[in-house]
């Protein structure tokens, strides 16, 4: 119950954009409950959105130690890998094997598009993220499709993806950044 009010604590700051304040929270928690899966994941996070890369798979490389078999775990070190590193094989295994434990995972089956599309397997990439899009309509997963299909040429299902992206959430920063990267 004590980590809970860490983690209240902490996504408050979030909430409020104090990131620096949230991370600190993460932090007394973790000197107190050393190496707590939710904490150390949360902590992961918040590193990770505020560009703190190797910190954020630092705790995730830490969190797959703890618990190896982790199909969750395995896929945010191997999306974090993907995306915010050039680590892309080892992306590519963490995702494969967390997509066998879940197979029908819209996260995980949206993470191994991603980490396709960064290999440049973009036929294999667009079959994914589709597959992800049908399960689980989300701006992310907008954003990755989108990107794809305007990659491999296929411009029109692009914008229109990204269209559906906004329906779903307007407000979606990753979706907007794609969208004023790839469109004139």
């Amino acid at each position: 119950a004590l980590v809970n009010a860490y983690l209240l604590e902490a996504e408050l700051y979030n909430r409020r954009g104090r990131h620096a304040d949230a991370l600190a929270v993460y932090e007394r928690g973790l000197a107190v409950f050393e190496d707590d899966p939710e904490l150390l994941y949360a902590r992961a996070l918040g590193y990770e959105k505020v560009g703190r890369v190797d910190e954020a798979v630092a705790d995730l490389r830490r969190l797959h130690q703890l618990d190896p078999t982790n199909p969750d775990v395995m896929n945010a070190l191997g999306y974090t890998l993907a995306d915010r590193t050039d680590q892309f094989d080892e992306a590519l295994g963490l995702i494969q094997r967390a997509l066998e434990l879940k197979p029908d995972n819209p996260a995980i089956i949206d993470s191994m598009g991603w980490v396709l599309f960064k290999l440049g397997r973009l036929d294999e990439a667009v079959t994914h993220l589709k597959r992800a899009f049908e399960l689980q309509r989300d701006a992310e997963v907008a954003a990755h499709l989108g990107e794809a299909l305007w990659v491999s040429g296929q411009k029109e299902e692009a914008q229109s993806i990204f269209r559906l992206g906004q329906e779903i959430d307007p407000d979606h920063a990753g979706l907007r950044k794609t969208m004023e990267r790839l469109l004139p």
